[in-house]
């Protein structure tokens, strides 16, 4: 059996969770009163569910599914977090309870980062050394080059300029946005090549258009973090007369409160303050074609793998 880990920040299923999310995220400091008010202010303002629990959940039925169905395998997808049961080690645990013989890891976001990614593949082998089981672990990465991939953020693109107004498109930019990283450019050095790699092959795919790179949810001084922050660049475009902007998340697939307040909510509070028309492109969430994408590139990885053990079709034995 395989086993899959789809890493995610945190699963907040209640309003009651959200002061223990916040509580690990301080590593068990509780949040401060103002803060954990504003937090579920936020919450409640999206008037619905934490889109990132429920839709992750819907995401690992779907890759289970279609993985297992390509591999003509027996596949389960484990949901593993770094802020909220279950936590990654507890995933990995439990796979081995399960009886899996091998091991994925499969983040659903395609820009590789040092705390993200990253941290997440080191804590899945970490579990498995502590437990004392020698698996095999494949990371699926790379799929931000995949073309289908590349080709839905830009239909989606395309769908968020259209919707600005004919006197917004004749002067509009698109601000591709990533969660900002500590550190300088140097030390983030993968993590800068693909954002801006994956911007540009997007910007093609929706026809051509102007853009730019911007970075949101940032930590404050004074770490220093990736810039420049969207609120900055959606101003210096306004006071050069620009009249609209598009923004288009790069690393954030999946809807959840910050990304939809740093890269939607604020960015278009800021382009209205300054007289500018706002757009923002769709989350591609659990929607089919990005599941079934995901889903081909990662039983191909799978197999690439199983031909260099020597494992092909006998994994279920």
């Amino acid at each position: 059996m395989i086993g899959i880990l789809l890493p995610v920040y945190g699963l907040v299923r209640s309003v009651d969770e959200i002061e223990p999310f916040y509580t690990h995220i301080f590593h068990g400091q509780p949040p401060g009163e103002e803060r954990l008010k504003d937090a579920i202010w936020r919450y409640r303002q999206l008037g619905t569910c934490d889109p990132l629990a429920s839709v992750t959940l819907r995401q690992a039925e779907a890759l289970e599914r279609r993985i297992g169905a390509l591999l003509l395998d027996e596949v389960r997808v484990y949901v593993g977090c770094k802020h909220t049961p279950p936590f990654v080690p507890d995933a990995v645990e439990q796979m081995i309870r399960d009886g899996v013989r091998r091991v994925a890891t499969l983040p659903v976001t395609p820009l590789y980062t040092r705390s993200g990614t990253g941290a997440y593949r080191k804590q899945v082998r970490d579990a498995l050394q502590r437990i004392g089981v020698d698996l095999p672990v494949v990371d699926i990465e790379g799929w931000w080059a995949e073309p289908r991939f590349v080709d839905l953020l830009g239909r989606r693109l395309r769908s968020a300029v259209n919707w600005l107004s004919e006197d917004g498109r004749s002067d509009y930019v698109v601000l591709f946005t990533a969660h900002s990283q500590p550190g300088l450019p140097q030390a983030n050095e993968r993590f800068c090549t693909e954002f801006e790699a994956l911007a540009a092959s997007v910007a093609r795919a929706a026809g051509g258009c102007p853009w730019r790179l911007a970075y949101r949810s940032g930590g404050p001084a004074p770490q220093v973090w990736l810039g420049p922050d969207v609120r900055e660049v959606i101003e210096a475009e306004a006071a050069a007369g620009r009249k609209a902007v598009v923004v288009c998340e790069l690393m954030s697939m999946t809807e959840n409160v910050e990304v939809l307040y740093d890269a939607g909510i604020d960015c278009w509070e800021t382009a209205t303050r300054h007289g500018m028309e706002f757009a923002r492109t769709e989350f591609l969430n659990d929607a089919y074609e990005f599941m079934d994408m995901l889903s081909r590139y990662a039983a191909r990885r799978i197999r690439c793998k199983d031909d260099a053990y020597g494992t092909a079709g006998v994994l279920g034995t």
